[in-house]
């Protein structure tokens, strides 16, 4: 899906996933995301995948799961804030950390940008919300 965010233009940016990360860079992919001038995001849930990550220089790195979900199944076991604390400590200060997966209100969230998460992505912190508006709200000053 990358090549068709590319020809669509106006993206934000491009995520992969490490088996699209591979198949991206097989294609010459990252340099056309980078001359395309869009963010480009890498998921993570390994040291190897890690690694892979750091290798292409990505605009930013996503961890997952912190915590566990029920928001998408997910082939990992949690993380953890020990795990949040460590990737935060391996990655280039430059290269901004997301943490996803589990991450249900903006308390959760809070503790998550004191692990060293720069932002957190979320989905039932939103979808699940009485107020949407006052959770985004919360969400957003949990990342202050």
């Amino acid at each position: 899906y990358w090549k068709a965010a590319i020809e669509a233009g106006g993206c934000f940016g491009i995520h992969l996933g490490q088996e699209d990360l591979a198949s991206c860079v097989d294609a010459g992919g990252l340099d056309l995301i980078r001359d395309a001038g869009l963010a480009f995001g890498v998921s993570t849930h390994s040291y190897s995948e890690l690694c892979a990550a750091l290798g292409v220089r990505p605009s930013y790195i996503s961890l997952g799961p912190v915590f566990s979900t029920q928001s998408k199944d997910v082939k990992f076991d949690p993380q953890g804030l020990e795990t949040v604390r460590q990737w935060r400590s391996l990655i280039p200060p430059d290269i901004p950390l997301i943490a996803i997966g589990g991450i249900g209100n903006a308390d959760v969230a809070k503790v998550v940008r004191g692990a060293g998460a720069e932002c957190s992505a979320v989905i039932g912190a939103v979808t699940k919300a009485d107020d949407v508006k006052k959770a985004v709200e919360a969400l957003n000053a949990a990342m202050e």
